[in-house]
């Protein structure tokens, strides 16, 4: 396999430390693929229709064999930068897919990145981003998703660090026994805005879909988050439920959350709901009465807040490493490196 240092000039050496020493790594830079275009093992990748971004192409299976994607922003730009990265699954198929987003340098990063995914019968993906940029940037990630028959989508989104992070997921299953499973972890301080806005479209019976996103906010951090599940007139036997549940640690901290139904068949089991709360006091005093400190009492808490979302990645050394890492997050030790754009990934 081979290793990648981000960019020659940079001092400092930083490699991705998420997925273990097997995971085949597939670089990009400012929305520029810096791999050849060819096939690999079943699956083939070109640079995008526009030059910047990619498609990969996947047939088989290649489901115990994952690829990460590294999204690095390096050069300072006048305007955003776009691109779109496209994952086309023949019928059958199965991948698991991990993008990490990186900036290297300090500058006021825009970018916007979309994602398109098409699933062909029976095809199988798991998807995880990462999105760990730095307090200036301004992060924009737009996923549309359509499911053939049989088709399952696992998508996760862990938004570690950033300034300013909109997401807005677009699943649409029209053929039937397609199932989705969404979920993410957003983490906020100092002045960050998180948005997260998910529409999910039943239009076809016997269909599932899952939903779970979790927040967590400390100092003045912003977050919004709206869902829409539809279920359209005759998608009977569908199965349908989201959730969304927000922990703040501080009064100023802000979030708006709205999930919403919209059912037009009359055979189905569907359920939305929301939740805002704050650290259990009594919680914390039998943590302190067991000599636990106060700090670790509530890093402790949150880490039990967050454990369902994390839970839901399936690659064990992917899901350590990230539990590591948003247990650093939540101990507050990125914000004694403000003004790194590393974060120690």
């Amino acid at each position: 396999m081979k290793e990648y240092t981000y960019l020659p000039e940079v001092r400092q050496a930083f490699r991705c430390s998420v997925p273990d020493a097997g995971i085949r790594q597939v670089f990009m830079v400012d929305g520029l693929l810096q791999e050849p275009s060819g096939m690999e093992n079943g699956w083939e990748l070109t640079p995008g229709k526009d030059g910047r971004g990619l498609i990969m192409t996947v047939r088989g299976d290649h489901f115990s064999s994952p690829v990460q994607i590294i999204s690095v922003r390096s050069e300072d730009m006048p305007h955003p930068v776009e691109f779109t990265n496209e994952w086309i699954l023949a019928p059958g198929a199965r991948m698991q897919l991990i993008v990490c987003d990186h900036t290297i340098k300090e500058f006021l990063y825009r970018t916007i990145r979309n994602t398109v995914i098409s699933l062909g019968d029976g095809a199988q993906l798991d998807i995880l981003f990462m999105q760990n940029e730095h307090k200036e940037s301004s992060y924009k990630l737009e996923v549309n998703a359509s499911l053939g028959e049989e088709a399952l989508l696992d998508c996760h989104i862990i938004s570690l660090y950033g300034g300013t992070i909109s997401n807005t997921v677009n699943a649409i299953m029209e053929k039937p026994g397609a199932r989705c499973n969404l979920d993410g972890l957003y983490l906020a301080d100092g002045t960050q805005s998180i948005e997260y806005n998910v529409d999910v479209k039943h239009l076809s019976g016997n269909c599932s879909s899952n939903q779970l996103f979790k927040g967590v906010l400390d100092n003045r951090a912003r977050a919004s988050f709206r869902g829409t599940i539809l279920v359209a007139k005759d998608s009977q036997k569908t199965e349908a439920f989201q959730a969304n549940h927000n922990l703040l640690l501080t009064k100023e901290a802000k979030i708006t959350t709205k999930p919403q139904l919209e059912i037009y068949a009359d055979d189905v089991k569907c359920s939305h709901g929301a939740s805002i709360g704050r650290l259990d006091e009594l919680g914390l005093f039998y943590l302190r009465s067991r000599g636990i400190s106060l700090p670790e009492a509530q890093t402790l808490q949150q880490m039990a807040f967050v454990q369902d979302v994390l839970g839901k990645i399936k690659t064990d050394t992917i899901r350590e490493r990230l539990e590591k890492m948003v247990e650093s997050r939540l101990r507050g030790e990125f914000s004694k490196c403000s003004h790194c754009t590393m974060h120690c990934c």
